[in-house]
């Protein structure tokens, strides 16, 4: 009797979660505009450099400083913040701020992204201990962007997507030498969180293990550390999803889950739990 009342729980606890199990809330539309453009300067790193981390932070006061990407190559860390802005980008002499200049003749102010870049780069030397340089960039990932900006500003490069990988390397040759390194396993980042219709949210997943079986039923833990890429893709005739899984040092995996519900630690300091099969992929 205590097996069937067992799994009538089991099941009654997976067809709750499966149909009111929360979801992502909705982003604002710049917000996806970004993600967009984050996507595509992704695969480009990928495709250049072997440690490309996604999503970085470090801790600032109660709250955190984000930024898109960190590239680790020869030692040398390239801390990098993506802007897809479209027209023409410059930068107002007073004040610091940049502008757009949009096709129908307005200008937009903008704030500057390379003293928040600064500022990251000051709070991660400190938070690792590093001495070394610690390199950063702005990239304007939108290929229809016209930069009237110098090619740096303040020690922050300033470049465009078709530039980045070559400024990159210009970068990882001068400072290559200099002594310290950040192993990419201490390296704090966040998980971007996307639903089914690409609404996300981001922060530190809390999760250290999301429960599994694999393709013979047996039971698995993922360790999310371990964990690059998720993609998932409903089996609703067996109650269940099926988990498409890279791992950090490339390989992947299938496995499958019914129930899994995750906590998310959002940047603002709220947290957030969701159900798994609200979701269509996990970037770590």
């Amino acid at each position: 009797m205590g097996n069937i009342r067992n799994q009538i729980q089991n099941g009654v606890r997976r067809i709750r979660i499966r149909t009111l199990g929360p979801g992502v809330p909705a982003q604002e539309e710049i917000e996806r505009f970004g993600a967009e453009g984050e996507d595509a300067i992704f695969r480009i790193l990928h495709g250049q450099f072997s440690c490309v981390l996604r999503g970085v932070i470090v801790p600032h006061g109660k709250k955190y400083l984000e930024k898109d990407f960190l590239v680790l190559h020869k030692g040398v860390p390239v801390v990098i913040e993506v802007k897809n802005w479209k027209g023409s980008i410059g930068c107002e002499t007073a004040g610091g701020n940049f502008y757009q200049d949009k096709p129908d003749g307005t200008r937009k102010t903008l704030k500057s992204p390379v003293g928040t870049t600064r500022q990251f780069i000051q709070c991660m030397k400190a938070f690792y201990g590093l001495e070394r340089t610690v390199a950063g960039m702005v990239v304007f990932a939108e290929p229809d962007c016209r930069l009237n900006l110098p090619d740096s500003m303040k020690g922050i490069r300033l470049v465009s997507a078709a530039g980045m990988v070559s400024a990159i390397r210009a970068q990882v040759r001068e400072h290559a030498g200099e002594p310290g390194e950040l192993p990419p396993e201490r390296v704090l980042r966040c998980t971007r969180i996307y639903s089914r219709n690409s609404e996300f949210c981001k922060g530190l997943l809390a999760d250290r293990e999301i429960p599994c079986t694999d393709s013979e039923g047996r039971q698995v833990a993922l360790q999310t550390d371990y964990l690059r890429y998720i993609r998932i893709d409903p089996q609703p005739l067996h109650l269940r999803d099926r988990l498409t899984v890279t791992y950090t040092n490339g390989a992947c995996g299938v496995f499958y889950n019914s129930d899994a519900e995750l906590t998310l630690h959002c940047l603002d300091g709220s947290w957030r739990r969701f159900a798994l099969n609200k979701l269509r992929r996990i970037l770590f």
